[in-house]
């Protein structure tokens, strides 16, 4: 088996209906994009959904590979809240650990707690909550569980290759392990597209959206690694590095892009996109 399906999926609150008072057009439009996303991966039938989030551990240029038996965690607002609890591949993620590291890759092998059972069990993030959330309900229409995840965390410090090369090896484990294998890259786009925001105005944010909603609807996203690290800093996204992943599992794939649906709601930019 190999990557069956592949997605960028946005993590912001304004997505999820629990957690918001109202939801304008425009949230409402990502929301039914990412309902989309999950419909498109629940009938692919994977066995294992990695997911790639951007607000989990930060290990200082390190790539951090959770191994935990299981991961939850809980997301709430002034308006609501969410939860989820699930299993994690420990086998897969302990394949893909030894592989990156025989070639060299900065990996970290993160377990929690205790070797193994109930008690091993990891923190979920807001990234890998919401994206986990929208797919989780839809194996709840059809009373079947969330199959194993697996948690990348990838540093912002890695060298862009080594995060490409990643792809690769989840690629290979796919196939190594003969399951069909699902990856998500939690992701969203530029954080400066509004003054009053936490990061100020920076148009470079719009620059940043627009380049990447091109890659992806014309399937080159190998352009990524054209642009300058200080025009990123200045679009301030916590997409990139983990649409590099997104690229090494492409590079070794036949996916192409069937779904794009972009908004900038509030103060950075949404993208839901799936590659089949």
């Amino acid at each position: 088996m190999t990557i069956v399906f592949a997605g960028i999926a946005p993590h912001g609150d304004e997505i999820v209906p629990e957690l918001v008072s109202e939801m304008d057009e425009e949230s409402r439009q990502l929301m039914n994009a990412m309902i989309q996303l999950s419909d498109s991966l629940y009938k692919k039938d994977p066995d294992v959904i990695v997911i790639a989030s951007p607000h989990n551990l930060r290990l200082l240029k390190h790539i951090g590979i959770i191994s935990t038996s299981y991961a939850e965690g809980v997301w709430e607002t002034d308006y609501g809240a969410i939860d989820i609890k699930v299993k994690c591949d420990r086998i897969f993620a302990n394949m893909l650990y030894e592989l990156a590291s025989i070639n060299k890759l900065p990996v970290i092998l993160v377990n929690y707690g205790v070797a193994e059972g109930e008690l091993s069990n990891f923190c979920l993030d807001w990234g890998t909550i919401i994206p986990l959330w929208f797919i989780q309900k839809r194996y709840m229409t059809a009373n079947k569980a969330l199959p194993p995840i697996v948690l990348i965390t990838p540093s912002r410090e890695i060298p862009w290759d080594n995060l490409v090369k990643l792809g690769e090896f989840i690629v290979d484990i796919a196939i190594k392990s003969n399951k069909k294998t699902a990856f998500i890259a939690s992701a969203d786009q530029g954080h400066a597209h509004d003054p009053k925001g936490p990061y100020g105005f920076d148009k470079a944010s719009e620059e940043f959206d627009k380049y990447v909603l091109n890659l992806v609807k014309s399937g080159s996203l190998s352009k990524l690694l054209e642009l300058k690290p200080s025009f990123i800093e200045k679009a301030k996204p916590d997409s990139f590095w983990q649409m590099l992943i997104l690229l090494g599992i492409l590079n070794r794939t036949n996916l192409k892009n069937q779904l794009v649906v972009y908004g900038c709601p509030t103060y950075y930019g949404m993208l839901v996109a799936t590659f089949e």
